[in-house]
């Protein structure tokens, strides 16, 4: 190649990563939808409050201590077979457990196994999950040690 050849081919390539640099950092954000928000208050063990209850107690100084809702006796636990096979996504087995109803968000579910490294250590095989387990347990099932 030619020193001219090399030089626009870097021209290029920096003015193609500025354009997408550019597209990425100012295209406009959208927000997590009520429901997401909903799957990572319960997953990480969070509970939100209004503003003004929150001032509240700041300005009182006390600490109250978080009580688990109760689950209603009358609750219904799906019970889904899952089987994942050799080359099977953590996306594609998140989605048909949230399709069950036994997760509330595959999305939450992906990026749980994601954050704990998981993802590349499931173990394929046939796996009964509910609806009642959170998602530490489903993944000590579907994961290996």
């Amino acid at each position: 190649m030619r020193k001219r050849t090399m030089r626009s081919f870097a021209l290029g390539l920096l003015a193609s990563a500025s354009l997408i640099g550019a597209a990425y950092y100012l295209s406009p954000r959208t927000p997590p939808t009520e429901q997401e928000v909903k799957a990572f208050l319960k997953q990480h063990g969070l509970i939100a409050i209004a503003k003004d209850e929150y001032d509240q107690l700041r300005r009182t100084g006390r600490k109250v201590a978080a009580t688990p809702t109760p689950k209603p006796s009358g609750q219904t636990v799906y019970v889904y077979r899952l089987v994942i096979e050799k080359g099977d996504t953590p996306e594609s087995f998140a989605k048909e457990l949230e399709a069950a109803g036994v997760i509330d968000s595959a999305r939450s579910f992906n990026d749980y196994l994601q954050q704990r490294g998981l993802a590349r250590s499931i173990r394929p095989g046939t796996y009964t999950v509910r609806s009642d387990m959170d998602y530490a347990a489903i993944s000590r099932l579907i994961a290996g040690p």
